[in-house]
């Protein structure tokens, strides 16, 4: 009992050590919220429920889209600094916005580009590029599942613009839709998984605590 409580021990420092340099605020509730409003906007387009014409259709579904997702996920990001006790705009926070600045300032003059254009059915392919890269860069301050995000969403965007150009709202509906909506679920469970953990060890630091004083 004793070598297990110790080896339970060195892991709790290791954990605690790992995560003063990682940024630990990410919710499997943002994932949801952005795969589902991404969904959403997919249907909003392929019924062509809006009246604006094809261009400005587009533009104000996804910058929609854009806009919810975001707010949700500041909202979902303070919650969880609050309830842990723990400063939102931390130093972790900020690597991890300079980590993802690049891609998204090119991602911006991509879209600009695109627009002049008039070649906005590249443009979930080239968004889904950018969001991988700015992804796995923010992976190394990060959980694991945000390198497997960003990987997911390189390899669904170079097939896309490869094989699949002019498929717009079926690019975004796997690869921004489908892969958060997985990537939110998976968060989630090994959140539970880690909670049971964490209370299972709990209960034996009790049991441990009870028996040396008896």
């Amino acid at each position: 009992m004793q070598l297990e409580h110790a080896e339970h021990t060195l892991e709790t420092i290791r954990t605690l050590m790992d995560r003063s340099q990682r940024y630990e605020h990410l919710s499997g509730y943002s994932g949801l919220l952005a795969g589902g409003t991404t969904l959403l906007g997919c249907a909003v387009l392929g019924l062509k429920l809006l009246p604006f014409g094809p261009r400005l259709d587009f533009a104000v579904v996804w910058s929609a889209v854009f806009a919810v997702a975001f707010a949700g996920h500041l909202l979902v990001t303070f919650g969880r600094a609050r309830q842990r006790g723990e400063p939102v705009w931390s130093r972790q926070a900020r690597t991890v916005l300079l980590a993802v600045l690049p891609s998204f300032g090119v991602s911006l003059a991509i879209t600009v580009l695109m627009w002049r254009l008039d070649r906005l059915d590249l443009l979930p392919a080239l968004w889904l590029l950018l969001y991988g890269c700015g992804a796995l860069a923010t992976s190394f301050f990060a959980p694991r599942s945000i390198a497997w995000l960003g990987l997911t969403c390189l390899v669904i965007g170079t097939i896309s613009l490869a094989t699949l150009p002019g498929h717009a709202i079926l690019t975004m509906a796997v690869g921004f839709g489908a892969t958060h909506i997985g990537f939110g679920v998976g968060v989630l469970v090994a959140e539970r998984r880690e909670a049971r953990t964490r209370a299972f060890w709990r209960q034996v630091e009790r049991l441990a605590a009870l028996s040396a004083t008896e």
